[in-house]
């Protein structure tokens, strides 16, 4: 195996003199290395253009929501379904309405009944007092009399 030469070997003598004659070459693409960014550096950047870009919009789309609700913005304001806020609302209000419910609170129908009751209520006095002052007032003329 000793006597028999390595092609590899060969191989590796013939390279070796192309490799010295392009000291220049290594030179030129090494000095354009520094001015061209490496594939990472380029990544870099394109992530943060992507993250400046979505920083962006979400602070567009805060200030039209929040121009809607208040009613001073002049832009067309996406609808608030969108954004899924009617259905927080619901949710919000179900879950007050039930918690209120477990503390003994009157629902909107009983309020509502209560108030109709009190209504009647000051219709019947008002007409007892007109009853007891007009036979008061009578009473009064017949005594003077």
């Amino acid at each position: 195996m000793a006597t028999r030469p390595d092609e590899t070997a060969k191989l590796k003598k013939r390279a070796a003199p192309a490799k010295k004659k392009t000291p220049a070459a290594k030179k030129a693409p090494a000095a354009k290395k520094p001015a061209e960014p490496g594939k990472a550096e380029v990544l870099l950047r394109a992530g943060l253009k992507a993250l400046d870009n979505v920083r962006n919009d979400v602070a567009k789309r805060q200030a039209n929501v929040i121009e809607g609700l208040l009613g001073i913005g002049q832009g067309k304001v996406p609808s608030l379904d969108s954004f899924g806020i009617r259905k927080f609302e619901d949710v919000f209000d179900q879950r007050v309405a039930t918690a209120m419910q477990r503390l003994g609170m009157p629902g909107p129908a009983e309020v509502q009944a209560l108030r109709d009751e009190v209504a009647q209520l000051r219709e019947r006095v008002a007409q007892l007092e007109g009853e007891g002052t007009g036979a008061a007032t009578s009473r009064g003329r017949s005594a003077k009399r």
